[in-house]
Parts: structure tokens; sequence; C-alpha cells
């Protein structure tokens, strides 16, 4: 038996489980609980750590669960998904097509990112699908941090769409045709569709807090008021003459329908985007999750406007619950936890589709932790092998003391030789005196080699050097540094420039970054005269002669 956690991290609301898992086998859920995030806590990436860690720690408190190894799932509003074709060719070629796509298709860069892909179904027309899923590398560092920091290790993070795939997958083993999942959660609705072995999914920002929002509008409530309004005496009025005898209710539940009717047009539009973009066929059955799936008359709204087979998603088809548990708590909770469960099959099975955005601190981590074993034999066999070499030296101490006597006498003898010796060794030590004089002569011989391919490789094409000189110490011959005087045409001048820096910026920035300038280059005098040519002057110093020779230069006197 093995322990682990799941965590589904929402927007304003958190679900956690603990379940037994055992290799090739469905998981079993030992015990869950849920939990509150301030609104809009995920926004703020410096604190989200802070606030997930207090309120994961007041869950496992309340539900008696110990930290462990968890494996946690991002809202759909917390990750960017992009369904892309790419050629089916080898591995590597397929490899270098994804990373084109991801390059193309993230909305922000990479270098802030951290993004996972899986292919999808089996190549068609010599096309393969590919699903690519990115997040911003802060907010997985927050989740991150939160965990560590409340004695969770984070295994892998999933996002809630491919996990609610995975779950349906496992559970309706069965189901032909294009089933489509709509999780209707607190700030998003996912639209997950489950085609044999296809996925696609969409992220709606219209679900429980949009409800919300529209009762406390309609009727002049705060919102704490409204969703206690919604959750109390909340549903969804249905087509024709429905009617409620309190008025109140009636004009909730039709307040309810209008944004019901939103959404069901987003559900609309999206099955059309996946007939017709994504070549999949019109969902046979919709199957319903989430919290905000729960209000009646929910699944008769969009049998009407749907005309297929609505049920809620059942994640316990095939997954053990315990047998004790309050089966009428258990049966509302139900809602919000398929992706727990599509999490935990993540640990003990191979899933259709498996994604990771775990940021690469933990992938080392892990790695770490399964090479343990191997330092402990390790150990264990340099402990063994000192205690051979200890009985070894035992038993040649008293042969090296018979051994002794007779090398003192021959000791004795070599001693005459011992000035020949000292005055080879003093020969040598001036031998080495000069050789140091050969390589500080190569180190100055390679200074400026070294400075004009530095300075070759911050100034970009397009812009021009017209002055080139060597600043000195104060006082000798030593070249400290360099003045240079740069230009630029006016119209190449954004082109050439870094996001939010101005050209002469831009090459003070990268003059900086090359090893043999220190990192305080400045611009001397900048010149705007003339209106189609920017000029500037700047003086970039050397690092200290101390510092180490960078291992380039040291390679190229290897090769001189």
């Amino acid at each position: 038996m093995e322990r682990i956690l799941t965590l589904n991290i929402g927007a304003t609301r958190l679900a956690l489980a603990e379940f037994d898992v055992r290799p090739g086998r469905g998981p079993a859920l030992l015990r869950y609980t849920f939990g509150e995030l301030p609104e809009g806590a995920a926004d703020a990436p410096e604190t989200f750590g802070i606030e997930l860690e207090q309120a994961l720690r007041g869950m496992m408190a309340q539900a008696g669960i110990k930290p462990g190894r968890t494996l946690v799932a991002l809202s759909g509003q917390m990750a960017f998904p992009r369904f892309v074709k790419v050629l089916a060719e080898s591995p590597e070629k397929m490899r270098e097509q994804i990373r084109f796509e991801v390059e193309q298709n993230v909305p922000f860069p990479l270098a802030e990112a951290i993004w996972s892909d899986a292919l999808v179904g089996l190549p068609d027309a010599g096309e393969q699908h590919v699903m690519i899923v990115a997040a911003r590398s802060d907010l997985v560092g927050a989740v991150t941090r939160g965990l560590l920091n409340a004695g969770c290790e984070p295994e892998l993070v999933d996002v809630a769409p491919v996990s609610l795939y995975n779950a349906v997958r496992f559970n309706y083993p069965e189901a032909e045709g294009c089933t489509l999942v709509v999780d209707v959660g607190a700030r998003c609705t996912n639209l997950v569709f489950v085609e044999q072995d296809r996925i696609f999914y969409r992220t709606i920002p219209v679900a429980g807090n949009t409800i919300t929002a529209e009762i406390a509008r309609a009727f002049g409530l705060s919102t704490e008021e409204a969703e206690t309004f919604k959750r109390e005496r909340g549903l969804v009025a249905q087509g024709g003459a429905f009617a409620v005898d309190d008025p109140d209710v009636d004009r909730l539940s039709k307040v309810i329908r209008n944004v019901m009717t939103r959404l069901n047009a987003e559900v609309t539009r999206s099955i059309s985007f996946y007939r017709s973009q994504q070549e999949g066929n019109a969902p046979v059955r919709v199957l319903l999750s989430g919290a905000s799936a729960q209000l009646p008359y929910m699944q008769n709204f969009f049998e009407e406007k749907l005309q297929v087979e609505v049920d809620f998603l059942n994640p316990f088809q095939t997954v053990a619950y315990p047998e004790n548990i309050d089966t009428e708590q258990f049966g509302r909770d139900a809602f919000s936890l398929p992706v727990l469960v599509g999490l935990a099959l993540r640990r003990g099975l191979t899933c259709p589709v498996e994604i990771n955005l775990v940021s690469q601190d933990i992938v080392a981590r892990k790695d770490f932790r399964r090479r343990l074993p191997f330092f402990g034999i390790a150990v264990a066999g340099l402990i063994f092998i000192m205690g051979i070499w200890l009985a070894y030296v035992g038993n040649m101490r008293g042969l090296y003391e018979q051994q002794g006597n007779g090398n003192r006498t021959l000791l004795e003898a070599y001693e005459g030789r011992k000035a020949a010796y000292d005055k080879v060794e003093k020969a040598a030590k001036t031998a080495e005196v000069r050789a140091e004089a050969y390589r500080t002569l190569l180190k100055r011989r390679m200074a400026w080699m070294e400075m004009l391919t530095a300075v070759d490789k911050a100034v970009e094409d397009g812009l021009w050097i017209t002055r080139l000189s060597s600043k000195k110490s104060a006082g000798t011959d030593t070249v400290s540094g360099l003045n240079l005087s740069i230009s630029v045409w006016k119209d190449l001048e954004d082109k050439l420039s870094r996001p939010g820096k101005t050209i002469d910026e831009t090459v003070v920035a990268r003059l900086a970054e090359q090893p043999v300038f220190g990192d305080q280059p400045k611009v001397n005098t900048k010149d705007q005269k003339l209106p189609w040519i920017t000029s500037f002057d700047l003086s970039v110093d050397l690092k200290a002669a101390a510092e180490p020779e960078s291992k380039s230069a040291t390679n190229r006197r290897t090769r001189r």
C-alpha cells in the first residue's frame, strides 16, 4: 500500500484527498476535505504560496490527513492550452516541431513559462495531433513553495481538464462516441471533449460566481448574501409555463436560467469549433460535474438545450471508497471529486493523456531521492573497504617495523645525495618563475582579442562603432577597460532594442553579459541631434585581474 495526496486548486476552492494506490490497480479513496482561498489569491503569485500553505495546513488538520507526496491539478484558467498538428515523423523531428509551435502559440515569454505536451490519438493522414499546456512559472513556483512549506512534496502538476478526461476514460471504458464533460466551477467552466483517444477542452469564464454576481445585482444583495440565497433556494427555471409559487424563488430561477443560457451559448460554440476545427463528432452524451452543477434542474436544462442524454459524472464507478462513509454527504461532494480521482490514476496506472508542469527543482529533488538507495550502497561499500584496509594495515604494521631498521641504513646513505636534489629543486623553481612570466605575456597577448570578441558579440549587426580606445588605470600602463562610440540608424533603433529598453541600455546590458567585462557599463553621452542617427559614447571596465580566466580563453591558449 502506498499513500498519496491529490490536490485540486480552483479559483477560490481547494479539494484535497488521500488515496491508497498500488501499481496496476485503481486507487481507493481514504478521506477527503475542502478548503477556501481568498478571492483572487492566484492572481498574486508573490503571496499565493503563503495563502495556499495556510489553507492546506488547516485542511489537513481538520481531516486528519498527514503531509505526503502530492499530485496537483491547476484550474483551467491557470494554464493555457493549445491543440496543434505536426507531421508524423521521427520523435526527434516531432519534438522540434512541437517546440516551434510552443514558441509561436504560448502568449507569454518561454523564459517565464513551464510547458508540457502530449500526443493525442494516432497519426491521421501523416499528421499527429498534439496538446500543449503552458503555465506561468511564477504561479507554479508559488504552488510548489506553498506545498513544500506545508510539508507536502509535489510529484506532478496537472491541469483539471486533463484529470477530468482521465477520470472519464477510467470510469466509462465502454462509452462510445463523443462525451462532453461540463465541469461548472466557481470562476470558470471546463468543457472537456472525450472521444476515444482524443481530447479537446476549453475553459469558459461563465460559472458559479457569474450566477452569484447576477443574483446580487438583481436583488441588491451582497456577494455573500447572494451566494447563500443561491445555495439554499436556487434552481434553474425550465422553459415554457414553468413557474414557482414563491415569487422570489421564481425570479431567482429566471436569473439563474439567463446565466445558464449564456453558458449554453458558449457550449454550442465550443461544439461547433470542435467539429469544424478539430474534426471531432457531435457529443452523444453530456456529463455534469463541479460544485455549481448541483443546482436543481441543471440536468433538465442541458437536456432541453442540447437534445442529448445528460447525466452526472460519477468518478467512483470503478474507484473504491470507504464503506462507512456518509453516503448522503458523499453524494453531494462527489461533484467536486472527479479531478482528484483523475490525479490519483496517474500514480498507479498509465493514463491516456499525461501532462506534467512540475518545476525543474522538484524534478531534481525526485532524481536525488531515487538515487539515495545507491548512495547507501556506496557508503556501505566504502565502510567495508575501509574495514578491510584497517585489517591490512594492522597485519602489515609489524612487517614495516622490521623493514624500518634496514631502511634507516639506506636512508643515511641517501642523505649524501640530498644536496644534489636541493640544487635540482631550486633550478626547477627558477624555471617555474620563468614559465609564469611567459604565461603572463601570453595572457596580455590574448587580452585585446578577448575584449574585441566580447564587443563584437555585444554590438549587433546594424550598429557601427565609430571609435574604440582603451582605458588605463591611473598612473599605470595597465588596460582597465574600453571607451566606445556607437551609432545606429533611427529606423533600426527599435528593432535592435530589447523590450522595455532603449538602444543604449540594450548595448550596456549586452556588454554586462560578456564575461570579460564588469557588470557596470555606463553611457557617458548620448547625441540625437541628427534626425536619422542616434549616437552615444559609453565606457566599460574589465573584470578584476585577480578573477580566474574564462574557460574559453584558457582553451584558446591551450590550442595555441
